[in-house]
């Protein structure tokens, strides 16, 4: 008895390729929009090593280079700073204000701004920085 196998031609299937393509397209695209400024105005933060958790309610005030001071994307004078935050405050007590300013901005730029988030009534301000890694004793990097 003499038997034969037939040979399958192997072949590549396109379709399980394209979706794990498609998935790492949409998980790139994602990650980009989140991995991006909260407020979508550029500049150099300081660095630190130890950071507090921010709350999802939050507002964010930039100083950028040029001491410009902006609400989210909105570019704002301090005064109107002050009304709007105040506003906001008023509307939910537990709204916390993240100040980012540049590396560059003189400290009395910085100290006029939480003078004024004071007077609205923003108890307790965060500095807005980014986050240093420094190497332990084991030469690990720690965040």
């Amino acid at each position: 008895m003499n038997l034969q196998i037939k040979r399958r031609k192997s072949r590549i299937e396109l379709v399980p390729m394209i979706d794990v393509l498609f998935f790492m397209l949409v998980f790139f695209m994602l990650f980009s929009t989140i991995n991006g400024s909260q407020t979508g105005v550029a500049v150099r933060l300081p660095k630190a090593l130890h950071l507090g958790n921010t709350a999802n309610n939050s507002l964010v005030v930039t100083i950028a280079a040029d001491s410009q001071i902006y609400l989210g994307k909105q570019k704002i004078g301090i005064n109107s700073l002050k009304q709007q935050i105040g506003r906001q405050i008023q509307k939910d007590p537990a709204t916390q204000v993240i100040v980012r300013p540049d590396a560059t901005v003189t400290y009395e730029r910085i100290v006029k701004v939480l003078d004024s988030l004071a007077s609205a009534g923003v108890e307790k301000p965060l500095l807005g920085v980014d986050r240093q890694q420094i190497p332990n004793a084991s030469g690990l990097n720690i965040k």
